[in-house]
C-alpha cells in the first residue's frame, strides 16, 4: 500500500487529501474525483461568488425557490440541528455576520461581490425555513449561511464516496476540519495533533482514530477576526460571541455533527459548555479557555 497526497486552496482554506491506495495509479483517479467535487460544492454553495445556488437563494429570499437536491439535504440538516440545539446553531446569522465586518472571502473581509451584502436584513430563528417537495423559502429580509456546516457536510460526502470506492484509508482536511478512516500506509492508525489556540505550532493534545471513520472539528475566535469583532456569532444576540472559549475541537462519526457542535460550544462558553457536551453526548472534547493571560485546557472523552 502507498500513501498519496495532494494540497491545494478551496472552500478559503488549505485543503489536504490523503489517500492509502495499492498504487499511484489508483489515488490519482481518486483525486480527479474528489478535487472536482470540492470545487463544484463551493461554486454552488458559497455566499461569496454571485452566481452560487446559495446567493440565488439569499437573493430571493421571501420567494418560494425550486432548489437541487443537495441543497435541499444541507437546509433540511441545518434546519434539523438549529431544533436540536436550541437555537444554537443558526445559519441566518450572515447579516449579523457582515454587520460586524465579515462581508466578503477572507483574507479581505472588507471586500464582497455587487449584490452579496445583507447586512441591512435580520436573524430569523431556523424553524422559519420552508421547505415542501423541491422547494424552499426563507423568510423576507434573512440571508443564509453554511459556514457552520458546509465542510463538515462536504467532508461527509467525500467520506461516502471513498468507503464507496473501498479505500483503504484516508485523511481528508478542509480547514483544519478533518474525517479520516482505516489506517496509513503502514497499518498505523491516523493520529491528529490538536493545536495550541496561543501557540498554534504546538500541539495541545493528541488523538488517535480507531480505524472507523473518524471525524474532528475545530471553531474558534483566534484566525477570522478584525480589530473588533470575529467570526462566530451568536444568534441570541445578533453580535460576535461574547465567549471565554478560544477554540473548541469535538469529535464523532459525522464532520456534520462534529462542525455543529463545534461552533456551539465557542458560543456558549465554557461554563455552559459543559452541560452541551454531557446533553449531546459528545465522544470527545477539547476546550481551550483563555483565563487571565494564559490558556486553560479542558479535555472531555478520549482526548490525550
Amino acid at each position: 500500500m502507498i500513501r498519496s497526497q495532494q494540497t491545494a486552496k478551496a472552500l478559503g482554506s488549505d485543503v489536504v487529501l490523503t489517500v492509502v491506495t495499492k498504487n499511484e495509479k489508483a489515488a490519482k483517479q481518486l483525486f480527479t474525483v474528489l478535487w472536482p467535487k470540492i470545487h463544484a460544492f463551493e461554486k454552488r454553495f458559497s455566499r461569496f461568488l454571485p452566481d452560487s445556488e446559495l446567493s440565488y437563494l439569499n437573493a430571493n429570499a421571501g420567494k418560494e425557490i425550486h432548489v437541487s437536491l443537495e441543497l435541499r439535504d444541507m437546509l433540511r440538516i441545518a434546519k434539523y440541528y438549529g431544533d436540536q440545539t436550541g437555537g444554537i446553531y443558526n445559519p441566518f446569522t450572515l447579516p449579523a455576520l457582515q454587520q460586524a465586518g465579515y462581508t466578503g472571502s477572507w483574507p479581505t473581509p472588507e471586500k464582497h461581490a455587487p449584490g452579496l451584502n445583507f447586512s441591512d436584513r435580520k436573524v430569523v430563528n431556523t424553524d422559519s425555513l420552508e421547505l415542501s417537495g423541491s422547494s424552499a423559502r426563507i423568510p423576507a429580509g434573512a440571508a443564509l449561511d453554511f459556514g457552520g456546516i458546509g465542510k463538515g457536510y462536504l467532508l461527509d460526502q467525500l467520506g461516502d464516496y471513498l468507503t464507496s470506492q473501498n479505500v483503504a484509508g484516508y485523511w481528508l482536511s478542509l480547514g483544519g476540519d478533518i474525517l479520516c478512516n482505516g489506517s496509513d500506509a503502514g497499518g498505523n492508525l491516523w493520529k491528529i495533533g490538536i493545536a495550541k489556540a496561543d501557540h498554534p505550532d504546538e500541539a495541545a493534545a493528541y488523538i488517535t482514530s480507531d480505524g472507523d471513520r473518524y471525524a474532528i472539528a475545530t471553531s474558534g475566535i483566534t484566525k477570522r477576526k478584525g480589530a473588533d469583532w470575529h467570526h462566530i456569532i451568536d444568534p441570541r444576540s445578533g453580535r460576535p460571541a461574547t465567549t471565554d472559549i478560544l477554540t473548541a475541537t469535538v469529535t464523532g462519526e459525522s464532520a456534520t455533527a462534529a462542525d455543529v457542535y463545534a461552533k456551539c460550544l465557542v458560543i456558549l462558553g465554557a461554563r455552559q459548555a459543559v452541560k452541551f457536551i454531557k446533553d449531546h453526548s459528545l465522544a470527545s472534547a477539547l476546550l481551550q479557555i483563555r483565563h487571565n493571560n494564559s490558556v486553560e485546557i479542558k479535555r472531555y472523552g478520549a482526548l490525550t
